[in-house]
């Protein structure tokens, strides 16, 4: 195994304990994946536990007809989600969909994220609402559409289903969807309590721009694993 894809399925390992901690699991229905650049596979974790129980000897590498390549079992069979956005995006090294309540709670409502916090910011002019429920995603052809429907955003909501993010690697989309979940969380509060008041475009770039830097998110990437690290300390095991 090579050093980059040993340092991907450790970034993968974090990133579900991160979003396990925030709230975000999903029981078993969640999923994550990462892929090194180009290529036609993607690491994930097995159908049928949740992201508590991930553990890197548990991470399988399957390709884009979802059959395994390494490791024991089989991906979630829905993770054509992920392998139409692959095929659409190969600026895209990392997606993450997972059924956070506040995420869920606006798409729900058919809204979108609206730019109305510095901290959502990340996602000013950069996520879109499908608006469609046709079932469980169990073909290509609505995983197509949803690859349509996020187009070139790094986010997205899924009516009456839940949230998804892309990112260009494994720390862009963890920190944006922990970022999606806690900004819908507000606006829903917000909008409970009144009128949305809505960031200045010029000042919403600017704080996205900021927050989006490389250094910046490796910083607060850096800063997230040494979190969970303190509380689940087996995710400095290397595999």
């Amino acid at each position: 195994m090579s050093g980059a894809e040993r340092a991907l399925k450790d970034d993968l390992l974090h990133a579900y304990h991160i979003l396990d901690a925030d709230g975000q699991a999903s029981g078993i229905a969640g999923h994550l994946t990462a892929r090194l650049p180009g290529a036609d596979r993607f690491w994930s974790h097995r159908w049928g536990i949740g992201f508590d129980e991930v553990r890197a000897e548990g991470l399988i590498e399957a390709d884009f007809d979802l059959n395994t390549l390494r490791g024991e079992g089989r991906v979630n069979p829905t993770l054509h989600i992920h392998t139409r956005i692959y095929r659409a995006r190969p600026d895209v090294a990392c997606i993450i969909h997972t059924h956070g309540k506040a995420g869920v709670a606006l798409g729900c409502a058919g809204m979108v994220l609206e730019t109305i916090t510095q901290t959502g910011a990340i996602f000013h002019d950069d996520i879109a609402l499908f608006d469609e429920f046709h079932g469980i995603v169990l073909d290509t052809n609505e995983g197509d559409a949803i690859a349509a429907a996020l187009g070139p955003k790094r986010g997205l909501l899924l009516k009456n289903h839940g949230a998804l993010v892309v990112g260009a690697n494994v720390a862009e989309a963890c920190i944006g969807m922990t970022v999606l979940e806690w900004a819908a969380d507000v606006q829903l509060r917000a909008a409970a309590a009144g009128p949305l008041q809505r960031l200045d475009p010029a000042a919403a770039t600017q704080s996205k721009g900021f927050l989006l830097d490389a250094k910046n998110l490796g910083l607060r990437w850096d800063f997230l694993k040494r979190k969970i690290g303190r509380s689940r300390p087996f995710l400095g095991e290397t595999s």
